[in-house]
């Protein structure tokens, strides 16, 4: 804790610095800066040797790889949607079909 003699003498120190309107600009700039190297930091060190360069492909290349894969899931699905739903259409044209030569 800080005793009161202290405490007076950072007071009048600190009161007695004016502070510059360029000074405040270029400190604000400097924090502003030390933000983005922060935040940039860990974006450039993945960039420079993150998985494209672990896999040694280019990425569009891999982007078509991925899309061509999605296509053929996306394709599967919609082949076993519409089996059923046709397996669906075939059930009910055959219990249409009986209940009619129940009557």
């Amino acid at each position: 804790m800080q005793g009161a003699e202290e405490r007076r003498r950072l007071m009048s120190r600190l009161g007695s610095e004016s502070i510059s309107p360029l000074g405040a600009v270029l400190k604000c700039a400097a924090g502003v800066l030390v933000l983005v190297v922060i935040a940039a930091g860990p974006w450039a060190f993945l960039s420079a040797s993150g998985p494209t360069a672990a896999i040694g492909e280019h990425p569009a290349t891999r982007a078509d790889t991925t899309l061509a894969e999605s296509k053929r899931i996306f394709d599967e699905r919609r082949r076993a949607y519409e089996s059923a739903r046709q397996g669906n259409v075939a059930d009910q044209i055959t219990a249409t079909s009986e209940r009619l030569a129940i009557e």
